[in-house]
């Protein structure tokens, strides 16, 4: 299975987990890890064409983000502004996304019970309306709490662990 992981993250210099979950990643060889700053710094112009086509080649698409007021880094929404176009991912000649396998990975900095109830379901609800809209299959959500280095010492290993269980997820499909 060729495995596509979108990972966007503002201030990836300073994420400690964003790093170790990408070394995990880029150690598959079935992974592909297109890191969204890096090849577009600063929302600047995205290959469209280049993006759809890793898209397309991909039976499953991992989106690996940190939470940023309850939603998504900038980079990765302008990369799906972009990148999902009607024609492309919806709409009448759209449907190139339709029956991939999405999963959605994101890191918070809070604690698991800060998200407990509502405010743990709005977490996900963006990509995975998205996914739905698309015609993509949402197998699950991925969440990673409690991520920030100035407060847990261990956020090294749970990095390490998060991204092993989703990397042993993937292979179980």
């Amino acid at each position: 299975m060729k495995v596509l992981v979108i990972y966007s993250h503002s201030y990836q210099e300073t994420s400690h987990a964003g790093k170790v979950i990408l070394e995990v990643f880029k150690a598959q060889p079935d992974f592909e890890v297109r890191n969204i700053e890096e090849l577009y710094p600063q929302c600047s112009p995205i290959d469209i064409a280049l993006e759809q086509e890793r898209l397309v080649a991909a039976d499953l698409i991992i989106f690996h983000h940190p939470i940023f007021w309850f939603s998504m880094p900038a980079g990765l929404k302008h990369y799906m502004d972009e990148v999902f176009q009607y024609g492309f991912a919806y709409g009448s000649t759209g449907g190139k996304l339709r029956g991939k396998k999405f999963i959605h990975s994101y890191t918070t900095g809070s604690g698991a019970a800060t998200f407990a109830g509502e405010l743990g379901e709005i977490l996900p609800a963006a990509l995975k309306g998205s996914a739905a809209f698309c015609g993509m299959d949402y197998l699950k959500a991925f969440p990673l709490y409690g991520q920030l280095a100035l407060t847990n010492p261990n956020v090294p290993a749970e990095a390490k662990a998060h991204a092993e269980r989703i990397v042993e997820y993937v292979h179980s499909l």
